[in-house]
């Protein structure tokens, strides 16, 4: 007796992702219309492309947009606890307290009140928790630092969806020392950013005076010393949010060209300052230009950092899905739910009840060969 298996379709729930002409062959394509559908086909399955679908599949502007709104709503606790351990251990040394504050105010622009911008949103010395050794003030500190705790684990939330790690397989009380050990890392990358500024700026005036350099060339050196010193740390923050506070092992090559590119593009970021995301105006939004402003730039920040690390993924192309009975879209209910016990039987991930498109492979004529060579 034949299987009945035997004649039942092909069905894949993991289908590979479609193959496509390379670039000279899509550019040699026959025909406008066929020209263009070959470069399309062949962009999509450039590294660029994939890392792009993959961000705007694992909705990475949604997650972007939130993370600013979550950092917006944790920047008070964030800032309270890195001015008050700082000045409660190094407050004492005037330039690099300046430094730390010009750190804080270039990684957030319009933020603090300085010399430099006086028109700040906050005086630092505000944040100090002056009563940090009394009850309400160990309290209050205690609070502010769940707020960092929970800021970082949500970044390194977005992170793992980026990369498709739908979950972390760790006790609870690991992912919190995670979380803090990524706000820790970021305070102290911080307080690099400003220590290493300072060193720079020493050795740099030390350098001109042995060799002799005129003020132009000594700038000059001292402009690239401190861009150096910021990519080091832009790269070696993200390397400490992917690999250990998200728990993402990517490979090598991939890690590092992620680095560069994340480092390469905060210090344009940097640069270009408020300027960058200094657009909006108008007379009903004037009082509140500056907090739009900053969680514009915050936003910004956000989706540079998700976008490199759906580079880093290296994801394969993804495949499109055209047919509604392949996600059993046409049917009611058409998700996985306990309330149709019928649903539980479908293709899902277990983790996040997401279905997985079942590709039914098509009916090929026993004379055809179904995988024809190209010519």
């Amino acid at each position: 007796m034949a299987d009945d298996n035997d004649t039942a379709p092909q069905v894949d729930t993991n289908p590979a992702p479609p193959e496509g002409p390379d670039l000279r062959e899509a550019i040699h394509t026959t025909g406008a219309a066929d020209r263009v559908k070959a470069l399309v086909a062949w962009w999509k399955q450039t590294r660029l492309a994939r890392a792009l679908a993959r961000y705007g599949n694992c909705y990475g502007g949604l997650l972007s947009s939130g993370m600013a709104l979550t950092t917006m709503l944790s920047l008070t606790a964030v800032l309270t606890v890195a001015i008050t351990v700082f000045m409660a251990v190094l407050g004492g040394d005037d330039q690099l307290r300046t430094s730390f504050i010009e750190s804080l105010n270039t990684a957030l622009p319009g933020v603090l009140k300085t010399e430099s911008n006086p028109s700040g949103l906050v005086n630092p010395n505000s944040l100090v928790q002056s009563n940090a050794s009394s009850v309400t003030g160990i309290i209050a500190l205690v609070i502010a630092t769940w707020s960092a705790v929970s800021l970082i684990g949500s970044l390194a939330q977005s992170i793992r969806s980026v990369f498709g790690l739908v979950a972390l397989p760790e006790n609870g009380l690991v992912k919190i020392g995670r979380n803090a050990l990524g706000a820790l890392g970021l305070g102290v990358g911080l307080l690099a950013s400003a220590g290493l500024g300072i060193v720079v700026n020493v050795f740099g005036n030390w350098v001109n005076r042995m060799l002799h350099l005129g003020s132009g060339a000594g700038h000059i050196l001292l402009v690239i010393a401190t861009i150096a010193v910021s990519l080091v740390v832009d790269a070696a923050v993200l390397l400490l949010l992917v690999r250990f506070v998200a728990g993402v092992r990517v490979p090598k090559r991939d890690l590092v060209w992620g680095l560069a590119l994340f480092a390469v593009a905060s210090a344009v970021l940097r640069q270009l300052g408020t300027t960058a995301v200094g657009s909006v105006n108008g007379a009903l939004l004037a009082s509140a230009t500056a907090v739009l402003t900053l969680i514009l730039w915050i936003n910004l920040v956000m989706r540079v950092l998700l976008l490199t690390c759906a580079w880093m993924a290296n994801p394969p192309q993804a495949v499109a899905v055209n047919d509604p009975d392949a996600v059993h879209f046409t049917e009611s209910p058409n998700f996985v739910t306990m309330s149709a016990r019928h649903t539980l039987e479908w293709p899902h991930n277990a983790v996040t009840g997401g279905l997985q498109p079942v590709v039914r492979e098509p009916d090929v004529p026993e004379d055809q060969d179904p995988l024809p060579e190209k010519d």
